[in-house]
């Protein structure tokens, strides 16, 4: 946004205005009427005894905040509400409906409702838990003091809670601001104040804000007394979320209006800094604020796998139905058959509704009912916990651990771990990610002239002046020919002397044209705050070489040229934004004389240039050789302006500056009026280098088939240079440009066509498989190629490229392709980035991740994962990524084994046995535990501890990474069939040897029973599915072991002997009694259901793996092995060029 602050020139009759100064004559000129529009607000200030006992009902909401989700009340309404919105809660919560209706269930409701209720409980604990801190936190900031100014009571002490709009409060150093004010007053001499914004966009760095003019130099007490807001009123916009505009008016009781703009409105969440206190108007209260406005819910992200299980939960169902039909027809069947026999007790009416329809649905309820459990329903809560685990060994991994900013890694969602193992796309900004976003000012051209770079193109180093640091990134100071200029040596030509001249113009243009605020630190030096690390570069940059800026105000600006303090009167200041890519301030300079000071981007500047430009050739030629050299640049430009001319600009000027629509517009069009021609000083360039490892990293996860687009403002020489630096793009690669020209000159449709055919015959000629095109793609082209209609063939275009580089790319451009890779490519998406730039694309990504560097923290509070350095990016997709995603799917994969093993017996029983009478095989207790305590641990220690290749291993070996990016629904679903396979099997072997093995009598001549031979089912059942786990890990560790071998297998003994006695104790699990006693003490009991059955159903499983690994091994079966024989390269290789092992690169190829 355009952010403009006019004054008037010295000695003239000045008043502020919204952070704006002007003519007192010019102010009287001008009375502008409201602008005829509802969308605005009046706020009257509350500062008379009546006003500060308003009535009960106020227009505007009070300053109370919550952002707790629950209250007592609605807490069990809403948790349940949400928890049964999962398709596999509503599930089960019918099953446990239908159990209790009266005779239809053939299992206890208990065997249902015990476990979600479980489930639901420990989801509601967690809600809970999160909740509390939530409230805890709302209670202390809503019950925080603030001064509020009254006539009758002066200052008084308030609650944040107790604020109204039109209240007025005086705010103290280091306090944060509890509503959006409108600043009137300060401490500070000029009626300024620094505030922190860390709680609003991320960044640390103080900004700059502007009291209102008649009542800037005011105290409390002349608040109050003098009359200074007597009869005013603040008209502004309504509350809106927009954080960075801001229209109002202060109007008098004349009618009279003065601007203001966001530079006169402190926000909520501020911090005062530098400032002893500051006095403000309540405009925007509690819910009002901008702050809370931006609080909005993120954007739910689903994980493939999520997407995965949710299909599997709908086919199992309609298996379970198939099933249920089956039983159905075959009871109606059976009962012709038999239903005249004569030990068969018939019963009419309900339950048993005999032959014909409902009977029949009966009986499919009823085995509806029965195999409930095909479906997990545990599952959920299981990823859920496996996946807080897996975030918190995240969190402590010291290897992504940035010691020197002491920042570990932080997951800020626990639902997208898998997802980080599909990654196939990673979409990046440069600034700040690729880069170190420590700016040194390296290189500069004035007046055709380059300074700063040596004979081979590298910038100066060497001794430099005493106040200069020897290590500082800003080696301009050390150019010789540059200090001899400015140290007023240069030679009594005239050349000497133009060239003197030039570089002071540059420089003071440097000093003046910026928003660095100095300030005074503790040892008592000079130190420059600044928003952007570009312009604090340079202006530090500037101060070594002599041209200091010494103090910055709403009315001038000081800088110390070689010992003389040179004093600017601003009278505008026309911000830079991403729309304007510039920047202005008009001052009136020490010889009385009006310039405006230009600074922005050399394709803005020049084609605001006038015609007669004396180094415009040389500076283009150097702007060049700077963007070859991998440098951000900027073009400097002044002119001159007539004391007429401005008068009748600002004339117009302030009536847009005071309007309450289309403010922003208005204020453009004057900006662009008044930026023309200009006259050309120069050029900047700024190095920004890159962090440590990343073309290491990059070159990884190339290997590991993924694949970088790197979107960033700069221009196409920079991007290409830095993108040669960092390993994006190789010797090896051939690069494509797009360029808008490309698509003036032909038909756009015809132009991607042939640029597509061109790439893919390129990529095609690739002998291993591998593209080796890179693609580079202008703003302005892009723009084009993200319309609807061309879509498509660009992306198509871009697939066929190794990498892809977007330069001159806008914020909203990022997200756009972002989009586009996400919605059309059919693959994982990763966004990175460290700026509030990056905050969409972040969010529009599958997975976003944040920098958190030196631009603030708006991107890591957008993100899911954060972290320090790009280069950790490598370790958390290749290791814990794939990881993730092996563990996570097997997890899934087990429960419906598992499910599936246990509940067959109940088909087997009642298919062969029992007469298709729905008759359950396990008793109510063993129903009920079977998921929660015998199979539930074990595959969580699986999913936390598990690594089927060392972390090192995957490092040197990315190729790895192919293993789990390359999986699909498909693959996902051979996979699930292979298990499931498997759990038929067991699921005969578990109930034919134990039934078969226990049919004949007792020695007391009774049969085994039911109930027993159910336990015996159950005990071989739990003994498989535990050793399927077993012959699955590849890493050991005692938690592993302890939780299958003692938890799930041991502990079972003593707990089917205390269920046992149950019944003769307290009279519950009458199915239970005696069990133990028949059980333990038959032989065939020990070796049909805890050792044969067991032992001979996972056979199948040792011998498939074992053909499997001799045959078919799979990628990471072969790095197993070479890790055992020490087989591996001592270093992580960084040779991008290096092509992935031919399995992966084949099974590649089979997915596109």
């Amino acid at each position: 946004m355009s952010q403009i602050k006019v004054e008037v020139a010295a000695n003239a009759p000045e008043r502020v205005i919204s952070g704006i100064r002007r003519d007192s004559e010019a102010a009287a000129a001008h009375v502008t009427p409201r602008d005829d529009s509802s969308d605005f607000r009046q706020v009257r200030f509350r500062l008379s005894n009546d006003e500060l006992n308003p009535p009960s009902i106020s227009p505007f909401v009070d300053n109370y905040v919550r952002t707790a989700k629950y209250t007592f009340y609605n807490f069990l309404v809403i948790n349940l509400f949400q928890q049964f919105s999962r398709v596999a809660n509503l599930y089960f919560l019918l099953i446990a409906v239908l159990q209790l209706i009266p005779g239809l269930s053939p299992t206890h409701w208990f065997t249902t409702v015990a476990p979600l209720v479980f489930v639901l409980i420990v989801n509601a604990v967690k809600e809970i838990y999160d909740d509390y801190y939530r409230h805890k936190s709302d209670d202390e900031v809503n019950n925080r003091k603030v001064d509020v100014l009254s006539v009758k009571d002066g200052i008084q002490k308030s609650k944040w809670k107790c604020l109204q709009v039109g209240d007025v409060v005086r705010i103290m150093h280091d306090e944060e601001v509890p509503a959006d004010v409108v600043f009137l007053s300060s401490s500070d001499k000029d009626g300024l104040c620094y505030v922190e914004t860390a709680n609003l966009d991320g960044e640390t760095n103080l900004k700059l804000k502007y009291s209102y003019g008649p009542s800037s130099k005011g105290t409390s007490k002349d608040l109050l007394t003098s009359g200074i807001l007597a009869g005013k009123y603040v008209e502004c916009e309504v509350p809106n979320e927009r954080l960075y505009q801001f229209e109002g008016s202060m109007v008098d009781s004349e009618g009279n209006r003065e601007g203001l703009d966001i530079s006169n409105l402190v926000l909520r969440g501020c911090t005062l800094r530098k400032t002893d206190w500051i006095i403000g108007v309540v405009v925007f209260a509690g819910l009002d604020t901008k702050i809370q406005r931006n609080q909005s819910i993120p954007p739910r992200k689903v994980t493939q796998l999520e997407q995965h299980m949710n299909f599997l939960v709908v086919f199992v169902f309609f298996v379970q139905v198939a099933l249920a039909i089956m039983g159905a027809v075959g009871r109606q069947i059976w009962m012709d058959q038999h239903g005249g026999d004569y030990y068969l007790e018939v019963m009419k009416g309900w339950p048993e509704l005999g032959a014909g329809w409902l009977g029949g649905l009966v009986t499919t309820l009823r085995f509806i009912i029965l195999l409930n459990q095909l479906i997990p329903i545990s599952l959920y809560v299981t990823l859920e916990v496996v996946k807080v685990i897996q975030c918190l060994f995240l969190n402590w991994d010291r290897g992504m651990y940035c010691k020197e900013e002491d920042t570990p890694f932080v997951c800020r969602t626990t639902t997208l771990n898998e997802d980080l193992g599909q990654v196939e796309y990673i979409l990046s900004d440069k600034t700040g990610t690729l880069t170190q976003n420590v700016m040194g000012f390296v290189w500069v051209s004035i007046g055709g002239r380059l300074f700063g770079a040596n004979k081979d193109g590298a910038p100066c180093d060497g001794p430099g002046k005493s106040n200069i640091p020897p290590n500082t990134p800003h080696s301009i100071a050390f150019d010789a020919n540059l200090n001899q200029l400015v140290s007023r040596n240069p030679g009594s030509t005239p050349v000497g002397l133009r060239a003197q001249a030039a570089v002071d113009e540059f420089f003071v243009n440097l000093a003046v044209c910026n928003t660095v605020v100095p300030t005074i630190s503790g040892e008592g030096e000079l130190q420059y705050q600044a928003e952007s690390p570009d312009e604090e570069a340079l202006v530090q940059g500037a101060a070594y070489l002599g041209y200091r800026l010494l103090s910055r105000s709403t009315d001038q600006v000081e800088v110390e040229v070689h010992g003389e303090v040179l004093s600017f009167a601003v009278l505008a200041v026309l911000e830079f934004n991403s729309d304007r890519k510039r920047m202005s301030i008009l001052c009136r300079c020490p010889d009385d004389t009006i310039r405006l000071f230009c600074k922005g981007a050399d394709t803005v500047i020049m084609e605001r240039l006038s015609a007669r430009q004396p180094c415009k050739d040389q500076t283009t030629s150097h702007l060049g050789s700077m963007a070859k050299g991998g440098f951000r640049t900027l073009a400097i430009s002044q002119k001159e302006i007539s004391k007429e001319y401005y008068k009748d600009w600002q004339r117009n000027f302030h009536k847009a500056s005071v309007s309450l629509t289309n403010r922003e517009e208005k204020i453009a069009r004057m900006a662009e009026e008044i930026e023309t021609e200009l006259m050309l000083l120069g050029a900047t360039a700024v190095e920004d280098k890159l962090q440590v490892g990343v073309p290491d990293a990059i070159a990884g996860l190339s290997r590991a088939g993924i694949k970088l687009w790197v979107l960033t403002g700069d221009k196409l020489e920079t991007a290409v240079t830095i993108s040669r630096s960092c390993n994006l793009f190789t010797d090896d690669m051939q690069l494509e440009y797009i360029r808008e020209a490309d698509f003036q000159s032909k038909k756009k449709v015809r132009f991607l066509q042939q640029k597509y055919l061109e790439i893919e015959a390129k990529a095609s000629r690739s002998l291993d498989g591998v593209s080796r095109i890179g693609l580079v793609i202008e703003g302005a082209a892009l723009a084009i190629a993200l319309q609807p209609e061309y879509q498509d063939l660009f992306l198509d275009l871009c697939k066929h490229c190794r990498a892809v580089v977007c330069c001159r790319v806008s914020p909203i451009q990022k997200a756009q392709v972002t989009n586009l890779v996400k919605q059309k490519a059919g693959a994982i998406t990763l966004a990175i980035g460290d700026g509030a730039n990056d905050v969409g694309m972040i969010q529009a990504a599958h997975i976003g991740v944040g920098i958190s560097g030196r631009e603030g923290r708006a991107a890591v509070l957008a993100s899911d994962f954060s972290m320090c350095q790009f280069a950790f990016l490598k370790r958390l997709l290749l290791v814990h990524g794939r990881w993730s995603y092996k563990r996570n799917s097997e997890v899934v994969l087990y429960a419906f084994y598992k499910n599936f093993a246990y509940c067959l017996a109940n088909v087997y029983l009642n298919f062969f046995w029992a007469g298709f009478s729905s008759q359950p095989i396990y008793g109510s207790a063993l129903i009920a535990t079977y998921n929660v305590f015998w199979t539930s641990l074990p595959t969580m220690a699986f999913a936390i501890l598990e690594q089927d290749v060392k972390a090192d291993t995957v490092m040197k070996a990315p190729e790895l990474y192919m293993e789990t990016m390359l999986e699909s629904r498909k693959t996902f679903f051979l996979g699930l069939g292979r298990w499931l396979m498997e759990a038929v099997w067991h699921s005969v072997l578990t109930y034919v040897l134990p039934v078969f093995a226990l049919s004949s009598a007792e020695a007391n001549g009774k049969m085994i029973g039911l109930d027993a031979a159910g336990v015996a089912i159950y005990t071989a059942v739990i003994m498989t599915v535990n050793l399927k786990v077993v012959v699955r890990t590849q890493h050991w560790t005692a938690i592993s072991a302890f939780m299958i071998f003692f938890i799930s297998i041991f502990l079972w003994f003593p707990f089917v002997a205390a269920c046992s006695y149950l019944w003769e104790w307290y009279g519950i699990l009458p199915d239970m009694s005696g069990v133990a006693a028949r059980l333990f003490n038959t032989p065939s009991f020990w070796l049909s259901a805890v050792i044969g059955a067991p032992l001979i159903s996972i056979l199948l499983d040792v011998v498939l793996i074992a053909f499997q690994n001799r045959f078919l091994p799979g990628d990471h079966r072969i790095y197993q092995e070479k890790t055992a024989r020490a087989d591996l390269p001592d270093t992580e290789r960084s040779d991008s060029s290096l092509a992935p092992s031919v399995g992966l690169v084949n099974r590649k190829q089979g997915r596109s």
